[in-house]
């Protein structure tokens, strides 16, 4: 098996272990969280990445027991501050769910107090939305990367190459070792595709509590935007953005507006989410 599907099949396993975290419930803790770590360390490339976070990137003073025991202990208290490093910060992430799960730590624990008031699923919800999602997206860039590196973004089946502007764009889906030639033309219309992605935005505003949340949505929505209004747009990071925006707990209306933009996506001839 060639390095190329090792790695797109490790990027296909990782975000549908990423999506079943992330849309797990806060009564079946803490197995969402061994299972979720138990799975993806199971691809070499993923944990050979974590190995290399804990032992050269963990930062000073960092203790996760220490870390755990100390919000545990102060009713509303949250974890943090995070690096802004990505490798310090996944460290800093990786080892604190590994603590939780350590400790047996249920979805009712005051661990979650902090991150949202009076339901546990809220509380869960915001602590996945606000915690763990740091190490999801500093992993998923790191494959991502490799990736790139390994051309895989450029013309082998990760990546779908447009060409012309977004109402004629052609679309290229050529899969590895094949040659494929633009045959279906994409009549976008860019006034509905926006107000679909508004709608996006509409939905979290009133659905959603977590300001930090709504802001990682609009940072998403807007690329998905530029992108497909760039001429050029590119599959992966349009792939990385859905992922995202798709992978939110949000409520019926946002769930409904990302539905709405990805049948939109399919109609026009891209699909989503994309097939690995």
């Amino acid at each position: 098996m060639s390095d190329k599907i090792t790695l797109r099949k490790t990027l296909y396993l990782f975000n549908q272990e990423s999506n079943t975290l992330l849309r797990s419930s806060w009564d079946d803790l803490p197995t969402p969280f061994r299972r979720f770590l138990e799975r993806i360390e199971s691809q070499p490339v993923i944990k050979a990445y974590l190995d290399e976070c804990v032992s050269s990137h963990t930062p000073d003073g960092f203790d996760a027991t220490s870390e755990v025991d100390a919000v545990a202990n102060d009713y509303g208290a949250i974890f943090g501050p995070f690096s802004t490093d990505p490798e310090e910060e996944s460290a800093q992430v990786y080892l604190i769910l590994k603590e939780l799960i350590a400790q047996d730590i249920r979805g009712d624990s005051v661990v979650f107090y902090g991150y949202a008031s009076k339901k546990f699923a809220d509380m869960y919800k915001a602590f996945l939305d606000r915690v763990a999602r740091r190490l999801i997206t500093n992993i998923e860039c790191h494959l991502n990367m490799i990736g790139i590196e390994m051309g895989l973004d450029s013309g082998d089946g990760i990546t779908n190459n447009f060409n012309g502007p977004v109402q004629t764009a052609q679309l290229n889906q050529p899969t590895e070792g094949s040659t494929v030639n633009a045959t279906q033309t994409i009549g976008l219309n860019t006034s509905e595709l926006n107000t679909l992605l508004d709608a996006i935005l509409e939905a979290a505003n009133a659905e959603i509590e977590d300001e930090d949340t709504i802001s990682d949505i609009r940072d998403n929505v807007e690329i998905v935007r530029v992108q497909m209004e760039s001429g050029e747009p590119k599959r992966g990071i349009i792939k990385g953005a859905f992922s995202f925006l798709k992978g939110v707990n949000g409520g019926v209306q946002f769930a409904a507006a990302i539905a709405q933009i990805a049948e939109f996506m399919t109609n026009n001839g891209i699909q989503l989410p994309f097939p690995s």
